[in-house]
């Protein structure tokens, strides 16, 4: 098992899930809710967004070879597609992954859970790229089995964030929220540039 790589691919996930930054919209879709209620829509909306990962985890291999693409191809466009998201994070310029229009028509638990917060918010573009790269970087079948743990471990996080999602708020404040958006737009730019340099040189050879 490769510790660095589990640590690479946590950060990259947990930093495209961005729970912090998706707070602000978790409250404004269940703020009507009693506190039991919007603990519930988190708990689906999380095991949603798990399972939706874990698929594209586990098949995604395929998926690329029932469509002929190659890793190298898939790392260079998602590594653009990840960059693309993390410098309109650094930049402070995230636009909402869902539409208002989606926004009004929520207004069941299990739909709330599931469309938007699920996804597109959390098991979007993005994350889906992130964890279907991981998993075809992955150096062993150990280091697969970690990748999953990765992507667990930053849904629970993303839950407990959901949780105290009004703690959050009023603690760091939206100055806060936005501060720490942008750091982990950083990290995630770092990580999609590799990204695409590993899928060039990868062509290249």
């Amino acid at each position: 098992m490769d510790i660095q790589y589990f640590i690479i691919s946590f950060t990259s996930i947990f930093s495209i899930l961005n729970p912090i930054g998706a707070v602000p919209i978790f409250i404004s879709l269940t703020e009507s809710y009693p506190e039991k209620e919007r603990i519930l829509v988190a708990k689906k909306t999380v095991i949603y967004a798990f399972s939706i990962l874990l698929a594209f985890a586990v098949f995604g291999e395929y998926i690329l070879k029932f469509f002929g693409i190659s890793i190298e191809a898939f790392k260079i466009g998602g590594g653009i597609l990840l960059l693309l998201i993390a410098l309109d994070m650094v930049r402070g310029k995230q636009e909402s992954k869902i539409h208002k229009r989606e926004i009004k028509e929520a207004d069941e638990v299990d739909e709330i859970a599931l469309m938007p917060l699920a996804t597109p918010l959390l098991a979007g573009p993005g994350s889906i790229t992130a964890v279907m790269v991981a998993m075809a970087e992955a150096p062993s079948f150990e280091d697969r089995i970690f990748v999953i743990l990765a992507i667990l471990i930053s849904i629970f996080i993303t839950y407990l964030t959901f949780v105290f999602s009004e703690r959050i708020i009023d603690k760091l404040g939206r100055l806060g929220t936005r501060i720490l958006t942008r750091l982990m737009g950083l990290i995630l730019t770092a990580i999609a540039v590799q990204m695409i340099l590993t899928g060039y040189l990868g062509v290249v050879r």
